[in-house]
């Protein structure tokens, strides 16, 4: 099979609704009631349907990515390369046979960088396009993975927003919605956890938001989870018609998603999604609860908050890719150390392995 055939956390284009253009139409007809589908929509996508030899248990760190993806060798296209912490993680990843780079940037800058780590550029590919800009990289590493040249996708030094116009006008998009996933490491919580969406969607309805964990899901699975318990984030475990957030959390939790063994509760605050003391204390028995994997967030702002929150005030490690794609999008912030990125790349390169099995 041909690598640009390969398929990752992708959303197949379904039936729209002449009227809303959505995917499932959620049209409420001045309704406050959230209507999205009783049961999650099947995926027939074959990469996408994860076989029990593939199964491992869940992650408690972000070293069993990097343990998990070592002798992978896979290729990763990067945007905008020229970046002191993102060619220490390439190098890093390079050692532990992870992934080889085509590297997208100014070249003078990448071998100057190389040259004062005293690395070989071994496994490296530098390209700088015509002109040299944020534009051009990201197109040049977008077109690298179209035609097979690489396997996955990472964002290097340059704007998100630059960035990621680049893929949704490629052929890496699949007709589905792209969101973001980011997994934290912190002493205070006994696994990592996964937050989505704090990049990508700010103001997701009831609709975007199944997709949002519909892509967490699959991701999830395609890196090893066999049960998955996601809690569907809010300010109240009450149920609120003047609080929309509670609204779509329990829509969202009424649906079948026994085709991932997850459970999925909400509406749900931070402290009940996370600790079962709290749960005990407010007497809140929702199966799943105060043992999230996977966390909703009702908005991008609450979203990025709690995760800058998580980065700054616990110290948490971190790692973040785009689902949705046709290939798995590492996209961390520009301000991330080399940690971050290195394990963000072997989660990048797990998700494109497996998704590319057939």
């Amino acid at each position: 099979m041909s690598r640009r055939s390969r398929r990752c956390c992708a959303i197949p284009a379904k039936r729209r609704c002449a009227r809303s253009r959505s995917a499932h139409c959620v049209c409420s007809a001045g309704k406050r009631q959230s209507r999205i589908p009783r049961q999650s929509q099947p995926n027939n996508n074959k990469f996408l349907h994860i076989t029990t030899r593939r199964m491992h248990r869940m992650k408690h760190t972000l070293n069993e990515f990097v343990d998990q993806a070592q002798g992978l060798n896979l290729r990763v296209a990067v945007a905008s390369a020229h970046d002191t912490e993102v060619i220490e993680a390439l190098l890093a990843a390079r050692e532990k046979g992870i992934c080889s780079a085509l590297l997208f940037g100014k070249a003078a800058e990448i071998h100057k960088i190389f040259a004062t780590l005293g690395a070989d550029e071994t496994g490296f590919t530098i390209v700088e396009p015509e002109d040299g800009s944020d534009v051009a990289c990201a197109r040049a590493a977008v077109h690298a993975v179209e035609t097979g040249e690489a396997d996955y996708l990472m964002k290097g030094i340059l704007n998100t927003t630059d960035f990621l116009r680049a893929v949704v006008h490629s052929e890496l998009l699949t007709g589905g919605l792209l969101s973001h996933v980011m997994i934290f490491e912190f002493p205070t919580y006994h696994k990592l956890l996964y937050i989505s969406d704090g990049a990508m969607n700010p103001a997701p309805d009831v609709e975007k938001k199944r997709i949002i964990l519909e892509n967490a899901a699959r991701l999830l699975q395609l890196i090893g989870y066999n049960t998955i318990n996601a809690g569907i984030l809010s300010g109240s475990e009450v149920v609120s018609e003047k609080i929309q957030s509670t609204v779509d959390a329990k829509a969202l939790a009424e649906l079948d998603w026994s085709r991932y063994n997850m459970t999925v509760f909400g509406p749900a605050a931070l402290d009940l999604s996370i600790s079962k003391e709290a749960c005990a204390h407010k007497k809140y028995t929702a199966p799943g609860a105060g043992d999230a994997d996977l966390l909703i967030m009702p908005n991008y702002e609450t979203g990025n908050a709690l995760g800058k929150s998580l980065t700054y005030f616990a110290h948490a490690r971190s790692a973040g890719i785009v689902v949705g794609a046709r290939c798995p999008i590492v996209l961390v912030s520009r301000a991330d150390p080399a940690d971050a990125k290195l394990t963000s790349l072997a989660l990048g390169a797990i998700a494109a392995h497996e998704g590319g099995k057939a």
